[in-house]
């Protein structure tokens, strides 16, 4: 799994980069060096075998008339499960120059003969929130983000009592470094993904987190 040398270079490296696209992900090369030594490394920002997982995360976070904030739509995998849910609203922010037209071109494709009741917001989370209202369910599948630890802040603020939050666990002790201590739940997911360079494990847990006046996010 390649790790970057300079996170932050990464950062800046990633928003730039003329991604790629295919059925099977979205992809880049970034230039720049990996603590390995190495560079001019591909990377994939979303792959398809995710499928399963942001299945489960829209079952646990979802419900029919829900105002539901997901941040990041990337191969809009998640955002068709939300849609499936119903939800009286349903707001994607993306940050990524190549992203953003094909988020568009989703959010103005029917279903079934449906208009999607969709609000874009283009850019960083941190830096678009004066365009959020309040939400029943937040859910966060970021890619490169260095704003992951004001995430708490965002859900405490946004968050209506009783909200339901997943994000994109690449490690169980992210909760621990997220600040949200023991508040999060588990629920684990068998998939099989292919070789690449951010996940590899066959069993996934897709993070639960409720907001109440028993947590922290209060």
């Amino acid at each position: 799994m390649g790790q970057p040398k300079d996170y932050n270079d990464f950062n800046t490296a990633y928003l730039n980069a003329d991604l790629t696209f295919d059925d099977n992900g979205i992809y880049w090369v970034y230039e720049g060096e990996l603590i390995t030594g190495e560079t001019n490394q591909t990377f994939e920002v979303m792959m398809a075998w995710e499928q399963p997982i942001m299945q489960k995360m829209a079952d646990l976070c979802v419900s029919e008339g829900d105002d539901v904030l997901e941040i990041g739509f990337g191969m809009g995998i998640l955002s068709d499960a939300i849609q499936a849910k119903k939800p009286a609203s349903h707001t994607i922010i993306e940050c990524h120059k190549d992203i953003i037209p094909k988020l568009k071109t989703w959010a103005d494709t029917p279903v079934d003969g449906f208009t999607k009741n969709v609000k874009i917001i283009e850019g960083s989370w941190v830096d678009v929130n004066s365009q959020f209202g309040k939400y029943d369910a937040i859910l966060q599948d970021t890619y490169a983000d260095l704003n992951k630890y004001a995430f708490k802040e965002l859900i405490r603020v946004y968050g209506r009592e009783g909200c339901k939050v997943t994000y994109w666990n690449s490690t169980e002790a992210l909760h621990t470094t997220l600040d949200f201590d023991d508040d999060v739940e588990f629920h684990e997911v068998s998939v099989n993904p292919p070789s690449n360079q951010y996940f590899n494990k066959t069993i996934y847990k897709v993070p639960l987190m409720i907001k109440t006046t028993q947590t922290l996010l209060i």
